[in-house]
């Protein structure tokens, strides 16, 4: 096993040509030997220090790629609890190779029963935090139904490595610190929170390199490794009545039905072809995916797109504000049958080249019903991201959330879950956004709505059926664009997948009407996008991502993202 893990600040800076060079030449030791035998090369890559480890330890003992991606969640939710967890739920994109089958399973958080359209109107404490912030959790369901259908080793075994990590504590990264000190007030205010984010002897939060241990967690998992999904999921669950208790201590509005009735859903993904043979698969709706695809089209139809020229970052720009124009009108298929049609032109190549030519090169517009809008976007922290090759060629992308950093700031005492705050991803009917704009209609609450996301866990197949690339990421309404920029580098432009992550990106959602950037935009490229009308503004990161790829050479490769800390594992059999 081969383990990369960044150890400070300044590293996550300098340390992407160190990475570059030393992930690709691991790979090459896997596929270059002597022995005329191909080798059956698997890779993981995680946001956290402990849990490539994990995954890359379950796929030699003969797991598959879901039961790998079901190990690595769970470790996540000790290693990154800011970002994701039981208490959550995820998107997951999963190709079979033997039978090329692609497969999306939503496990997202939807909306209590009680739930109504008009429950935060005119509610002052804001929708992300709080009791009323909580949905439906479905991250540990989708964690059973997945293993049920495709998974090898005995479910207890995945369990297993986390409640180690439990006692052996797990380190706290640098993202993790930021989080801490992000929510610092909060933490010392919540006395749950505070009993496990608080170092006893300094008073505050804990610190990059200190080591929390989670041992009352770890009888959590322990009954998890037992009773499964029925923990929490059926009326015979040992923890349900725990998490209801501190749910109602809370004041949520979920109850025990909630639970009991609630299933992830399977779809097929939304997909296209680009630069040839290359299939793109992702989550469609209510992921992220169908956004992506549609950007994928429209700028798939430019045949001379080069990365140092401003006039293809003014094109990517504008696809990205006519496809969040698009976007603000998107909402659960099952809840809003009328964007049926919308969802046909946003995966329709026709529909691609009607935008293409709405795109201007030496000019951009301020005008939001030119870009089509209708909206009222969300912002999520609290995510992470898991990409599996398994030495098969079976792969997972999956993408995490418990939306803000810890979720709803609030932790059940009696499990040590952590809760999401995924209500705040829906739209309130007349809210009117700091921008001005309305509220998004086909994103209002409903009882068992799942909101709108940006999640988009994409793989990428060679014209072979080989999995090319497997990437995902983390940060809210910049995921999507993050990924495009991603799956831009590697397979429009032929970068390797450690440059393809280190390359710089840009975002743009609409509203705000202003082009945010990271240190590292060539400087010519700012100067042609103002010339063209852009505002822009620089940011510290434009989502996080974590990939898998196979290089143009056949190597294996694994990343985690330079603007994050993570850990990468390599298998082979």
């Amino acid at each position: 096993m081969i383990l990369k893990i960044s150890q400070k600040k300044l590293f996550l800076i300098v340390a992407c040509t160190v990475i570059s060079v030393a992930v690709i030449t691991v790979a090459a030791v896997f596929v270059g030997d002597d022995d005329d035998s191909p080798k059956q090369v698997g890779a993981v890559a995680s946001n956290a220090y402990e849990c490539a480890p994990i995954g890359a330890n379950i796929l030699r003992a003969g797991g598959s790629a879901a039961d790998a991606a079901i190990a690595m969640m769970i470790c996540e939710e000790i290693a990154c609890p800011e970002s994701a967890g039981i208490g959550g739920g995820f998107l997951l994109t999963l190709y079979k190779r033997e039978t090329r089958e692609v497969v999306v399973m939503d496990a997202r958080e939807i909306a209590a029963r009680a739930a109504t359209e008009d429950m935060f109107v005119n509610f002052k404490n804001g929708t992300a935090h709080g009791a009323l912030a909580i949905a439906v959790p479905g991250a540990l369901k989708g964690y059973w139904v997945l293993h049920k259908h495709f998974g090898n080793l005995p479910w207890k075994q995945l369990i297993e490595p986390s409640i180690e990590l439990c006692y052996k504590g797990h380190i706290v990264n640098p993202y993790m610190e930021d989080a801490l000190l992000d929510i610092r007030e909060e933490i010392l205010n919540t006395p749950s929170l505070r009993e496990i984010y608080v170092n006893p002897e300094t008073g505050d939060v804990w610190k990059e390199g200190d080591r929390i241990y989670r041992p009352d967690f770890a009888e959590t998992l322990k009954v998890i490794a037992n009773e499964g999904a029925d923990a929490l999921y059926s009326p015979t669950g040992s923890l349900l009545p725990k998490l209801m208790y501190d749910l109602h201590e809370f004041g949520s509005i979920l109850t025990e039905e909630d639970f009991f009735n609630y299933e992830p859903r399977w779809f097929d993904p939304v997909s296209t072809k680009v630069r040839g043979n290359n299939a793109v698969y992702s989550a469609a709706l209510p992921g992220g995916g169908t956004i992506l695809v549609h950007m994928l089209n429209v700028l798939n139809g430019y045949v001379d797109l080069h990365l140092k020229d401003p006039v293809t970052w003014q094109r990517v720009v504008e696809t990205f504000k006519h496809a969040y124009g698009a976007r603000t009108h998107l909402g659960d298929p099952e809840f809003v049958p009328s964007i049926e049609e919308l969802v046909h032109n946003l995966t329709d190549a026709a529909y691609a080249d009607y935008i293409r030519d709405k795109i201007e090169d030496d000019r951009t517009f301020y005008d939001y019903d030119y870009y089509g809008a209708d909206f009222a976007p969300s912002d999520d922290h609290g995510t992470a991201h898991i990409s599996v090759l398994a030495p098969n060629g079976d792969a997972v992308s999956v993408t995490s959330t418990i939306n803000d950093y810890f979720g709803a700031q609030l932790r059940s005492p009696r499990t040590g879950i952590i809760l999401n705050g995924e209500m705040d991803d829906f739209s309130v009917p007349g809210v009117i956004n700091i921008f001005g704009v309305p509220a998004s209609p086909a994103n209002f609450i409903a009882p068992g709505k799942c909101p709108l996301s940006s999640m988009s866990p994409t793989i990428v197949l060679d014209g072979a059926g080989n999995v090319r690339l497997i990437a995902g990421g983390a940060g809210g309404t910049r995921i999507t664009t993050a990924t495009l920029q991603v799956v831009l580098r590697k397979v429009f432009f032929g970068q390797s997948l450690q440059a393809s992550m280190d390359g710089f990106r840009i975002h743009h959602q609409l509203a705000p009407m202003e082009v945010e950037y990271e240190r590292g935009v060539d400087p010519n490229v700012i100067q042609q996008l103002v010339a063209r009308g852009h505002s822009m503004k620089m940011v510290q990161r434009v989502a996080t991502m974590t990939a898998v790829a196979r290089e143009d050479d056949g190597q294996v490769s694994a990343a985690f993202d330079p603007r994050r800390p993570g850990s990468v594992a390599f298998v082979e059999l």
